[in-house]
């Protein structure tokens, strides 16, 4: 077992103490009413935000490169709501902690999920997902279709206490599994079932490790690379694609409506699935900008550094 895994699974005694603690402080918080949570947590941790002027720089340059066209007004105002609602997301987040199906089903509704549980029953599917609105409802899923086997496909993140901190989070139910990336497609072949359903969730909108033969497309007025782990699955193994379609209804409260973006079966060139991904995720981020996460550093690599340093560019149409 490599160091990597001995420090997640054998965290030190002070870690330990640390997540504990911090679980238990959140577990408190999600018996919190929604007065408190979005009349006190939220405005407290907005104020913060601008105080320390969060990523600003950041998010200014990739506002004002994906919508040329706007005004410094209107980008400064989607800066405000953006800070509005990452206040949110933190909180929506941290009041997550023991959630039950009893007290939290209706943070996300589901369209038609009845009939989109029937329309895959028997086979295995991948949400594609994104950083829009609060990703860590995703998960919520294994509520909904309690017979399928959900993997919840993540990034390690780098401090051990998070780390412990989010895997337990997103285990709402049995049939949730957190899976880091670099694991995804060992366990899915391992736990692939002809008896039951496996949802791949994927949140495929991160900025991938430069490649020379990493792909680039047309998204938010720049050249642009995706994560293509959920195009490389779905090829490999023939299963449908979906994109899941956002909608906020209030504070900490989401509608979503699953897209259809390949099917299993259709002859479609490399690069095809993830393009129809960015060109959806485009188009939502669009109607609602605020909703994206636009702090985190999306297009710190260029078709020019590949160039640089592969000497190859590898440019979709």
């Amino acid at each position: 077992m490599s160091n990597k895994g001995d420090k997640y699974n054998n965290p030190a005694w002070y870690q330990r103490a640390a997540f504990e603690s911090l679980w238990a402080i959140c577990r408190m918080l999600g018996y919190s009413p929604r007065w408190f949570r979005y009349g006190v947590m939220q405005p407290i941790l907005v104020g913060l935000l601008r105080i320390v002027r969060y990523r600003r720089k950041t998010i200014i340059e990739n506002l004002e490169n994906s919508f040329p066209e706007k005004t410094s007004a209107e980008l400064l105002a989607i800066m405000r709501g953006y800070y509005s609602i990452l206040g949110e997301i933190i909180v929506n987040t941290l009041c997550l902690a023991g959630a039950t199906p009893k007290r939290d089903m209706m943070t996300i509704q589901w369209d038609n999920a009845p009939l989109h549980i029937e329309r895959n029953k028997g086979r295995d599917w991948i949400a594609m997902a994104s950083h829009f609105g609060c990703w860590e409802y995703f998960p919520l899923w294994g509520w909904t279709d309690t017979e399928c086997h959900f993997m919840a496909v993540y990034h390690t993140m780098k401090s051990v206490v998070f780390e412990l901190f989010y895997r337990r989070l997103r285990k709402f139910s049995s049939n949730i599994a957190t899976v880091p990336m670099a694991q995804a497609v060992r366990h899915y072949i391992r736990n692939r079932s002809a008896e039951r359903t496996t949802v791949l969730g994927l949140v495929s909108d991160q900025s991938p490790r430069l490649q020379a033969d990493t792909k680039w497309f047309d998204f938010l007025n720049r050249k642009t690379a995706f994560v293509e782990g959920g195009e490389r699955l779905a090829m490999k193994f023939g299963v449908p694609v979906y994109f899941p379609y956002i909608e906020r209804l209030a504070a900490g409260r989401y509608y979503c409506s699953f897209v259809e973006i390949y099917d299993g079966k259709e002859q479609v060139e490399e690069g095809e699935i993830t393009r129809r991904y960015a060109a959806n995720l485009e188009r939502m981020i669009r109607r609602s900008p605020e909703l994206w996460m636009w702090s985190h550093k999306r297009w710190k690599h260029s078709p020019e550094k590949q160039m640089a340093k592969f000497g190859v560019t590898t440019l979709q149409e």
